[in-house]
């Protein structure tokens, strides 16, 4: 599978657990699973509207998912990501978007918790979330490529 299939795929109803061993074609000496973070943000849709329906079975602490330190690729930009590629323009743009992610997933559940559900779905499919779920996927993408090309 290309590393770029992965967009065909129709996204899971559920949020689907990550796999415990990563293929050994997405980690590298990157030290990330780039189609697992991938994947994780995918995951995401599901699993806030699930929040907003309030059909979730996951405790999500809004103050901990507004947070891009705390998930693995958080952890990975902040470590060693950070460390080994933050000279990279490509690595700066998917930090900030990452975090731009983080802040708008809390803001959609803080407009759940207000009432305003229609507004939060509104948000999650077609407004700043949905653009920057998009963005970093591409960019995570392009990022694997641009190192894994570097490593030939």
């Amino acid at each position: 599978m290309g590393l770029f299939d992965i967009f065909k795929k129709s996204e899971p109803a559920t949020p689907a657990a990550a796999p415990s061993v990563p293929a050994a074609d997405t980690v590298s000496s990157t030290g990330i699973d780039f189609m697992a973070a991938i994947e994780a943000h995918v995951r995401w849709k599901a699993r806030l509207e699930n929040y907003i329906d309030g059909t979730t079975t996951e405790k999500l602490d809004v103050e901990v998912v507004g947070m891009d330190n705390q998930c693995p690729l958080g952890k990975w930009i902040y470590g060693a990501g950070g460390d080994k590629y933050n000279a990279n323009p490509l690595f700066q743009e998917i930090r900030e978007s990452h975090a731009d992610f983080h802040k708008c997933s809390a803001g959609i559940m803080r407009q759940a918790d207000t009432g305003d559900k229609e507004g939060a779905i509104e948000a999650l499919h077609h407004g700043e979330h949905f653009k920057l779920s998009q963005r970093i996927k591409v960019k995570l993408a392009r990022l694997h490529i641009e190192l894994m090309d570097a490593e030939d």
